[in-house]
């Protein structure tokens, strides 16, 4: 397939033959020539690059189309001006050649787009492939036993998709095993590590969580969900620890904020049931310590 698929840049009369042969997905504008005479270069647009899901799911992993593991793949990335973005850009294996420019006599074009859905993707070798990206970076670094990560949204810094009690929980959940992480404050070499070297992980529904592609299959993961019908059902990192072998649980009891209490509330945040939600972090220990025994 993925010999096929690079050869996927294609005159536009074509493009309704090739996408129903293959059942992918293409957004126009990367399929279509301004000239059938101009070789081809990659131009990696922005999807939204601020968000980790976005930049590994949505951008990095449309490489793969032309990555064939040992050829030069040349890309010129317009407008990346996020630190994660730039670093994840610049620690790419060296076969990626970036450009600063563009070079005369070759068109830009995007890369074809994958089989998103609304909350799971369609491609079951993504979550590897983006991974293998940075082999280097977790190859070597182990597992830590009893090392449990809650992932904080950060009330303070964070501007939605928070748990607003937040600080109610750190005690609580220091006393439990837990050690209390912002990824904002971890540089992208340092985000790989925790995930890889954890056992547990814990964290509200959001972006942060796109890390768990790094962890070792058997890591526990509990996600406190968003508050709210079927945004209780956003199934990302359901889906990212199916694919990853990784034991998935999800936390529901989060509610909608008071907004007398939280006046700064936005859509998304929420507070938590302090010691509902210890409870079940407990639970998750006791679930991975017996079955390391």
């Amino acid at each position: 397939m993925r010999e096929e698929i690079h050869k996927l840049y294609f005159p536009p009369e074509e493009f309704e033959k090739v996408t129903k042969e293959h059942k992918y997905k293409f957004s126009l504008h990367a399929v279509h020539y301004k000239s059938l005479d101009l070789p081809k270069r990659i131009e990696l647009g922005d999807a939204v690059e601020s968000n980790v899901y976005h930049l590994f799911f949505y951008m990095l992993s449309r490489f793969y189309f032309f990555d064939k593991g040992e050829e030069i793949v040349y890309y010129y990335p317009n407008k990346h001006n996020n630190y994660i973005t730039e670093k994840a850009l610049s620690l790419l294996p060296p076969r990626f050649k970036r450009e600063t420019e563009k070079t005369p006599g070759y068109e830009y074009v995007e890369m074809p787009g994958c089989i998103w859905y609304t909350y799971t993707i369609g491609e079951p070798w993504m979550y590897s492939y983006v991974r293998d990206l940075y082999k280097p970076l977790w190859e070597n670094v182990q597992q830590v036993k009893g090392k449990y990560s809650y992932i904080s949204r950060n009330a303070r810094e964070a501007k939605a998709r928070r748990i607003l009690n937040e600080e109610e929980l750190f005690d609580p959940v220091k006393r439990a095993g837990f050690s209390i992480y912002t990824m904002e404050h971890m540089t992208f070499e340092e985000q790989i590590r925790l995930f890889r070297s954890s056992e547990i992980i814990t964290g509200l529904h959001g972006a942060g969580l796109s890390w768990l592609i790094f962890c070792f299959p058997g890591t526990y993961v509990l996600e406190a969900a968003i508050v709210g019908g079927e945004k209780n059902h956003r199934h990302h990192y359901e889906d990212v620890c199916f694919q990853c072998g990784l034991p998935y649980y999800r936390f529901t009891n989060t509610q909608y904020p008071n907004k007398e209490k939280y006046p700064d509330a936005v859509i998304d945040d929420c507070v938590v049931d302090v010691n509902e939600y210890v409870n079940v972090i407990q639970k998750i220990v006791k679930l991975k310590e017996e079955s390391s025994q």
